[in-house]
């Protein structure tokens, strides 16, 4: 049986996911998948799972982006356009127009805060790459003690990294990684 995050958690960290949930529950989110994708990652919360959270909300994080640019389309082009194109699939079948370009466009238009626009891109290397595709090594070189690693590497001690080093990481910085995922979500996608 899982125990919820009430019963693993400190107080201070169980205040901080019971916020994180209720943004998220608050999100005005476009017509699509990233509803789905918001329940999941509060269902993930919940159950105090903190890499399926992160995991979740980098996924989130990528939907949501790309809903807001086919909103915005469907908003600017003719109807009979629209009735006549899937815009999510034509969006989904143009390979050279990943996440960073689709917010530099959406910065580019004004649709997206400049600030935010940059924290999405860094947010999308230093979290969503290394988690999504399996390198903990870079996420934990990103998220973790740097003083220690420096002091590791002067001593010339250089080791895979653990379990126990990721675990550190996901439970160090995740909340602070989905809060701020959450926070460019809600100030952007209205």
């Amino acid at each position: 049986m899982i125990r919820g995050y009430e019963e693993q958690f400190e107080k201070e960290t169980v205040n901080r996911i019971r916020l994180l949930i209720e943004r998220i529950n608050n999100l005005l989110l476009p017509d699509g998948v990233s509803k789905y994708y918001a329940a999941d990652l509060t269902l993930c919360l919940s159950a105090g799972a903190l890499l399926g959270a992160i995991i979740t909300s980098a996924s989130l994080f990528e939907v949501i982006i790309r809903e807001i640019v086919i909103e915005r389309a469907t908003e600017a082009l003719s109807s009979q356009y629209r009735k006549s194109h899937n815009l999510e699939v034509e969006l989904e079948e143009k390979r050279g127009l990943g996440f960073k370009k689709l917010v530099d466009e959406l910065e580019e238009s004004g649709l997206f805060d400049a600030t935010d626009a940059a924290s999405a891109k860094e947010y999308y290397d230093n979290v969503r790459i290394p988690i999504q595709h399996g390198l903990p090594a870079r996420f934990i070189e990103k998220h973790g003690d740097n003083f220690a690693k420096e002091f590791k590497a002067l001593l010339g001690i250089y080791k895979k990294s653990s379990w126990r080093d990721f675990e550190e990481v996901i439970e160090d910085y995740s909340l602070s990684l989905i809060e701020t995922a959450i926070g460019i979500i809600e100030r952007n996608s209205k």
